[in-house]
């Protein structure tokens, strides 16, 4: 995947309040930099990407916004449940060939390695099958550097495109915003239809100004506003296609029977207009200082911790995410499970691995009772850096 990155450009001067390991405060710094809890300074700016850069069915990092860290690509739970039985009929029918191998052509045993007890995923999670699922899911984390309601309308204006039948007027787009005593406190849409290339999506973009009745941009935004862009493929999956794959490329004696594919939901034949509402009047209210981080803080949840061989590159508040830059020789991936095992109380996590040409993104989503908050990790690794994007929708 070839993405433009860039430096940093320089911001007005402004000191976080970050504090390192040893609980000093941290000497005031370039805002374009963050540290990490063992106090190492990180330049953010080795880890961001150009407007214009591609996220995903159509959309792009808006012009006045900067993408922070690696897009986060993930299958959804949607993807992951119709493809169960076709994978597992697939796993049923290597260990059948397997077995016929290993009783015609016997091999003496031989001394293995011990692998370690977690080894680091590197194979797709569907790598079994001839071709793996593609990601449906692909979220963007970045930081506005402009003005928050152009940038949010030029993220209209594409969708608009994308979606003509939505009839979205780019100009409206304070419509999708709240305000509190005539000051914007976040803005949020979320539709649905059939793109330019006639493929069901969902595209839901949220602006998030800070906390309301804070005084402090989200943590690690450098005092500005941050926005998420999700793009997701909503056609129901071609398992069929898969099975078909299966049976032209296995032949396994016994009986065989096709699994039972999981009934899926079609996605939407047209794209709807959508409802007038009001617009909303307020105004951006100017936060230059970031929420402090210091080493015994939390982030995103009272559960979460920034850990020593981590950097808290970009945060938000609505939706709960933090953006993270791991160590190089830290296990990322188990930094990444153990996050989302703190809130996994019925059950392991459950894991998904996507390999890229150029990337591998480790999904964990928790398993959790009924009314418990919705928690997932996803590690990238890539040429830049090891990443964990951390998400928490709360119960309700």
């Amino acid at each position: 995947m070839n993405r433009s990155v860039t430096a940093a450009a320089a911001a007005a001067a402004l000191a976080l309040g970050l504090t390192a390991c040893n609980g000093t405060q941290a000497s005031p710094q370039d805002p374009t930099t963050t540290t990490s809890r063992s106090g190492s300074w990180v330049d953010v700016g080795q880890h961001e990407t150009f407007s214009g850069s591609p996220v995903a069915l159509g959309l792009v990092v808006p012009d006045g916004a900067t993408e922070v860290g690696a897009l986060v690509r993930r299958r959804s739970p949607q993807m992951l449940t119709a493809y169960a039985d076709v994978v597992a009929e697939a796993e049923r029918r290597a260990r059948i060939e397997d077995e016929i191998e290993q009783a015609q052509d016997p091999e003496p045993p031989t001394e293995t390695a011990t692998e370690p007890v977690n080894p680091l995923p590197t194979e797709d999670s569907f790598a079994i099958l001839e071709e793996p699922p593609e990601p449906d899911t692909t979220t963007a984390l970045l930081r506005v550097d402009g003005d928050p309601g152009e940038v949010f309308s030029e993220v209209l204006a594409t969708i608009a495109d994308e979606l003509d039948g939505l009839e979205l007027d780019p100009d409206r787009w304070s419509q999708f915003c709240t305000a509190a005593d005539g000051v914007y406190t976040g803005c949020r849409i979320n539709v649905t239809g059939r793109n330019s290339d006639d493929l069901g999506v969902r595209y839901t973009v949220t602006l998030d100004p800070g906390a309301a009745g804070s005084e402090f941009a989200p943590a690690g935004s450098q005092g500005r506003p941050v926005m998420t862009l999700t793009a997701r493929a909503t056609d129901p999956p071609d398992v069929q296609a898969a099975w078909d794959a299966l049976e032209a490329d296995t032949e396994v004696p016994g009986e065989s029977e096709p699994p039972q594919l999981t009934p899926t939901t079609p996605a939407p034949t047209e794209t709807a207009p959508l409802p007038e509402r009001p617009e909303v009047e307020g105004t951006w209210e100017d936060r230059p200082v970031s929420k402090p981080v210091p080493a015994d803080a939390t982030i995103v949840t009272d559960g979460w911790q920034l850990r020593e061989d981590t950097a808290l590159l970009l945060s938000g508040d609505a939706p709960a995410f933090a953006s993270l830059l791991v160590e190089r020789g830290a296990d990322a991936d188990a930094i990444a499970r153990g996050y989302v095992l703190a809130y996994s109380d019925a059950g392991e996590p459950k894991r998904d691995v996507i390999e890229d040409r150029t990337e591998i993104s480790t999904t964990y989503r928790a398993v959790t009772k009924k009314g418990s908050p919705q928690v997932s990790a996803t590690f990238t690794q890539s040429g830049r850096g090891n990443y964990v994007a951390l998400f928490y929708t709360p119960a309700g």
